[in-house]
């Protein structure tokens, strides 16, 4: 029997299942005998929009903005600050948390922000500079004013400026999370947590990394000059050190 000849597109579908297979294959590594073990990123590392989340929002984040660092600081993103991004974006922002939304779980981080920023509100994630941002959608423009507009931002502006307190503390919860979230304004993180530490010596256990459970943190006016870059950076790096020496009681 005389054997058909394989076309150049059959070549290349074999070659592409091939390289398929090669890959699926590559990917999988046996630990032993019995057992393979597969290696590579998880698709939420690939895109981290999909990572799926298990969150109940503090009673303390009263806002949506506030929602919304909260969910974003975990993965690296940060929402648009208000200078940078479309003043409608404080409308948003600036609106109480509905509380069926305290509870998120189990919802991909994407749909999550969808889902705050409701039907009126189009979402847009730059994947250069990790940041999230709001924009008010055609039809729903007809709904507000420009004097409206300018109102949210002011009061979104000065809701930022006014958060002196945070807690109680959650299980999980870390100093340098709920720093993120107050906001940084001429300081770095560690200056922040190094202030913040020394302002609330009874809500740890001797170390800015062993925060303790179901406290108020008095969260004190920003001061740049407490101490200077690299002191805190020392500091910080020394409390760390020492809290994986297990140096701490806890």
């Amino acid at each position: 029997m005389k054997r058909k000849p394989l076309t150049i597109t059959t070549l290349m579908v074999l070659g592409v299942s091939s390289l398929s297979l090669a890959e699926e294959i590559s990917s999988v590594i046996p630990e032993s005998r019995y057992v393979s073990v597969q290696v590579g990123a998880t698709p939420a590392q690939r895109n981290l929009l999909e990572s799926v989340l298990s969150v109940h929002i503090p009673k303390q984040l009263e806002t949506i903005g506030e929602a919304l660092a909260y969910l974003l600081h975990p993965y690296g993103l940060r929402l648009l600050k208000t200078e940078e991004a479309l003043p409608e974006q404080a409308l948003l922002l600036s609106l109480a948390l509905p509380d069926p939304h305290r509870i998120l779980d189990p919802i991909t981080l994407l749909d999550a922000l969808k889902l705050l920023g409701g039907e009126s509100f189009e979402v847009t994630i730059n994947p250069v500079t990790r940041t999230v941002s709001y924009t008010l959608k055609k039809d729903y423009q007809q709904f507000v004013s420009e004097a409206e507009i300018e109102q949210a931002v002011k009061n979104w502006t000065q809701k930022n400026q006014t958060v002196n307190h945070y807690g109680p503390v959650k299980k999980g919860e870390s100093l340098s999370s709920i720093i993120t979230i107050s906001g940084l304004k001429w300081v770095t993180l560690d200056q922040r947590m190094v202030q913040v530490f020394q302002a609330n010596p009874n809500a740890f256990f001797n170390n800015m990394n062993t925060l303790k459970k179901d406290v108020m943190l008095n969260l004190t006016p920003q001061d740049p000059a407490i101490l200077s870059v690299s002191t805190a950076s020392r500091f910080v790096d020394e409390q760390h050190r020492l809290w994986l020496e297990k140096k701490v009681m806890p």
